[in-house]
């Protein structure tokens, strides 16, 4: 197959210093289901052949040789990095990455295609679309923009760029604000997208890996089709939303796909706002939006009213309607453990963030006396006065001897893995001990309930519980929750290791 009739493909980016290991990996990420490699050859650090090193590559092949002023690595003179390119185009490779102001050099060729090549590294040029526009004026066979994204609007500019090409055109934006765009690149008609394969040399700031794309995202079936929804934090890239979404569309063969979406606190009305034109059809919300979320909200439901926060939004007509799940998530959770006995539960909640928020206003009205403390006591007492429940003092906490204790802090959340906000010697068998976070699985915190012999409720269950309410208000389908599960696991434990 021709690199100009390849769609939704998926390029894995080779950067090696040696060129034994730049062919070693190339036939790997062949093997694994790359449709071409781009071999990085200014990172190669020792004389090189481009015949042989063509040769002995198997499939597909893009020969970038990129220089220092444009992000690259090759500081030799100007002529002899031409020479190479030119010996590629000659010698078998089906695509050459050139700059548009040595573009002149190279012919065109009906084996080769030559790649107009443009990177910034430090913004969104606010002329990217009269760049565009020159680049195409060159005639090249396929544009490629990439520019580092400082907003979310930049995001929005680049994708814009597909509404005007005249030329096969792959644009997407740098740096993890950007990463939607890699994705949502090929719903807008791009050939491919990149994935990093080498093991140690990062190339591109926001680059995912070749596994990383394969095992989440059914790239194939992207399509101007297809719905879009993701989740929106600040940082995201811990999320572990986008795994089990993109997983259960796969399982039920809906069209849609799950994206991380790192928004910062100011730019949270204008991201969601100007997102609309893509269009994103939901969002699970995160810290520290979830406040944000539910003032952004066109409607929402009397629970999200009385807590104050939402963690989901679904678009409709009218705008956006807030929900939130993570009550719902919590009571679910327990009731799979405990079954519906929560009436007249004693309970303690540690912190006062959304999450706390959530389980205050859904366990009391679920029947329970609630307890709330936190570090910041102005916060607890704040929100107990809010919801009408008892607060106690944090360094007071281990009175609470006997009930469910509800952990709703980030701490012992990866990397922290050794902090808990429990003293062991205050567990016992009486104790219910509930954690939200999932991250590891089996936190400090429940390892030494568990040695207490309490009964014990990882965040993980919490996680997919909210998770799956969210999937049927983006979708009207029920998820599989066995789906999200397993395969929240299956990540995790492989984030462990």
């Amino acid at each position: 197959m021709k690199l100009s009739e390849l769609t939704n493909g998926l390029c894995a980016v080779i950067a090696e210093k040696g060129v034994k290991q730049l062919i070693t990996l190339s036939n790997q990420a062949l093997s694994l289901g790359a449709d071409l490699v781009e071999l990085r050859l200014d990172l190669l650090e020792e004389e090189f052949s481009i015949p042989d090193i063509l040769r002995s590559i198997s499939g597909p092949k893009l020969v970038t040789i990129r220089r220092k002023s444009d992000g690259g690595s090759w500081i030799q003179d100007e002529q002899t990095r031409i020479n190479f390119l030119l010996q590629a185009q000659q010698f078998g490779a089906q695509a050459i990455d050139v700059e548009s102001d040595c573009f002149h050099h190279f012919q065109a060729s009906d084996l080769c295609l030559r790649i107009l090549s443009f990177h910034h590294f430090a913004e969104t040029p606010n002329n990217i679309n009269a760049l565009h526009k020159q680049f195409e004026s060159l005639q090249p066979d396929l544009v490629k923009i990439a520019c580092l994204a400082n907003k979310n609007s930049d995001v929005v500019r680049i994708l814009g760029l597909y509404d005007q090409a005249k030329i096969p055109l792959i644009a997407f934006c740098m740096g993890s604000i950007g990463f939607p765009s890699r994705i949502l690149s090929l719903t807008k008609k791009s050939p491919w997208m990149y994935a990093n394969f080498s093991l140690e040399m990062v190339n591109a700031p926001g680059i995912p890996t070749l596994n990383d794309v394969r095992a989440i995202y059914d790239l194939k079936n992207l399509s101007t089709q297809t719905d879009i929804f993701g989740v929106v934090g600040d940082p995201i890239g811990h999320s572990m939303s986008p795994v089990i979404h993109n997983a259960c569309y796969q399982f039920l063969g809906y069209n849609g796909v799950y994206l991380p979406f790192h928004v910062a606190t100011a730019d949270f009305e204008a991201a969601l706002k100007g997102y609309e034109c893509l269009p994103v059809k939901g969002y699970s919300v995160t810290i520290p939006h979830k406040e944000k979320a539910f003032q952004f909200a066109s409607s929402c439901s009397s629970l999200v009213k009385e807590i104050g926060a939402a963690n989901t939004l679904v678009k409709t007509k009218d705008g956006f309607y807030a929900e939130n799940t993570d009550a719902t998530g919590i009571l679910a959770a327990l009731e799979n453990r405990l079954g519906n006995t929560l009436l007249g539960r004693k309970v303690l909640i540690l912190g006062a963030g959304g999450v706390s928020r959530a389980a205050v206003f859904a366990l009391k009205k679920a029947g329970c006396i609630v307890h709330i403390t936190n570090h910041n006591r102005d916060r607890a007492e704040k929100l107990a006065l809010e919801a009408k429940v008892i607060c106690l003092d944090w360094n007071n906490r281990h009175n609470f001897n006997s009930g469910l204790l509800l952990n709703c802090t980030p701490v012992g959340m990866d990397p922290l893995v050794n902090e808990t906000p429990w003293d062991s010697n205050s567990f016992s068998k009486d104790h219910i001990v509930f954690d939200t976070v999932y991250n590891p699985i089996e936190t400090r915190f429940l390892m030494e309930a568990k040695k207490a012999q309490a009964i014990t409720i990882d965040g993980l269950e919490m996680f997919v519980c909210q998770a799956a309410e969210q999937f049927k208000l983006f979708t009207s389908l029920s998820a599989s929750l066995d789906v999200m599960r397993n395969t929240a696991m299956k990540k995790l434990r492989k984030t462990e290791v």
